[in-house]
């Protein structure tokens, strides 16, 4: 048959125009006459779950315009032997990426366009629109930049009787399980002072011992059970602590001041007075090692996770037992436990575009770290620093109206830059924007 009189199908979707369909449509187009399949706006809804930017007629305009195009019909999802026959279509030209089940002597199949997709577009798009909003720089411990993870995974959910709510959650839950190392994962919609709270009044009995930090260990104290006999001791007295107690309790980064406590000797010490361990893991969870030394924790979902805040998590390993009769409906863990009351849906959905993804967003954290440290060698503090913050020697000023600083709850002279939210930009344009004025 000459080529002239052979019919060409190409099928697509074609939701959003670009060079690699246009490229396709001229290969096709030496090989016949192109009659597109065009997927109709159902097929479209059912195979992708959206409704397609540009609808059937708009989409066919377009492609009748285009000059290797002879036709356009609407088709189905999937090409089959009908529909090759009701077109008279003498070969389908796809991608490499076909799932068509037809004769395979009427199939031409030639290589996708690299590193262009409708999907790719639509997702540098969503990508666009969130940067306008990411202009502010958040120097803060979280919750900072919104990343465009966080929202390409957000759809409706609801916590019972929701199958996608239920495979989203137990994908979610289990992975924080093993970022915090513990058997059991409670999900609460609050703050990491919440979840702090709620464990605090559930597990803790008998004695505890505080490790003093800083503002955000000594809070603490106002959020236990009433009943707990609690002695607290600065940090650098820990290794004269020969007292036995029931619990320690310990913010394993104290924000306050840039802090980081020694992991193991916390560990050290635990061991040695007999206690078991309950950490404030707020600012170290997803960021520092070694969480599953505790045998309780509280953290919330944004700062190391990288989530959207409005999430708070209670791990606790399998051997913990609730010792204590709270008096309050919502502070009791089992309220949580048994999903009595709303949950963090959506924050709980932004972390699921997140999971693959962590260990990228996390050594863009540790270069932010690193660039803050070799920019200001003589002012930034370089021992027990933790990946969140660092304290710097001096006064942080912001340089546009844009820059968010956080301001410290520390007594010590000096300010504290946390740069989480500063993951992704370059060198140059972060200086420009902030000046540090060393102490004299």
């Amino acid at each position: 048959m000459d080529k002239l009189t052979k019919n060409i199908m190409v099928d697509m979707s074609a939701t959003l125009i670009h060079h690699g369909h246009i490229r396709l449509l001229e290969k096709a187009s030496r090989l016949g006459k192109v009659i597109v399949g065009l997927t109709s706006d159902e097929q479209i809804i059912l195979h992708k779950g959206y409704t397609p930017e540009l609808r059937f007629n708009q989409r066919k305009e377009i492609l009748e315009s285009i000059e290797y195009v002879q036709k356009v019909v609407k088709t189905n999802w999937h090409i089959n032997d009908a529909t090759l026959k009701k077109y008279k279509i003498d070969l389908l030209v796809h991608g490499n990426d076909n799932n068509n089940n037809i004769d395979l002597e009427k199939l031409q199949i030639f290589p996708r366009t690299k590193e262009i997709s409708s999907t790719l577009l639509r997702n540098n798009a969503s990508k666009s629109i969130i940067n306008i909003k990411n202009n502010k720089l958040m120097l803060t411990p979280g919750p900072a930049q919104l990343l465009y993870e966080n929202i390409s995974n957000l759809r409706p959910l609801f916590g019972r009787g929701d199958k996608d709510y239920d495979s989203m959650y137990n994908e979610v839950i289990n992975w924080v399980k093993k970022m915090c190392g513990q058997d059991k994962v409670v999900a609460l919609q609050g703050s990491s002072t919440l979840a702090i709270e709620i464990a605090s009044k559930n597990f803790l009995k008998g004695t505890a011992l505080l490790v003093d930090t800083g503002f955000y260990s000594n809070r603490i104290k106002d959020l236990i059970h009433k009943d707990l006999a609690l002695d607290s001791c600065k940090y650098e007295e820990l290794k004269l602590v020969t007292k036995e107690y029931d619990w320690i309790i310990v913010a394993y980064t104290e924000t306050s001041e840039a802090f980081k406590v020694d992991i193991d000797l916390i560990q050290q010490t635990a061991k040695k007075i007999k206690a078991k361990i309950f950490l404030d893991a707020t600012g170290s969870i997803g960021l520092e090692p070694k969480h599953h030394i505790a045998d309780l924790v509280a953290f919330s979902s944004c700062k190391g996770l990288f989530g959207l805040a409005g999430a708070c998590f209670i791990g606790y390993k399998q051997n913990l037992i609730k010792n204590n009769f709270v008096g309050s409906f919502y502070l009791d863990i089992n309220t949580h436990i048994n999903k009595l009351v709303t949950g963090p849906y959506h924050a709980l959905a932004s972390l699921s575009g997140i999971i693959h993804n962590h260990s990228l967003f996390l050594e863009r954290v540790k270069k932010s770290k690193e660039l803050i440290i070799n920019h200001f060698p003589d002012t930034s503090n370089t021992q027990n620093q933790p990946l969140l913050c660092t304290h710097i020697k001096g006064e942080v000023l912001a340089n546009d109206s844009d820059v968010v600083l956080y301001s410290p709850r520390s007594k010590k002279r000096g300010s504290i830059v946390c740069h989480l939210g500063e993951i992704h930009k370059d060198e140059p344009s972060l200086l420009k924007r902030i000046t540090i004025n060393p102490l004299i």
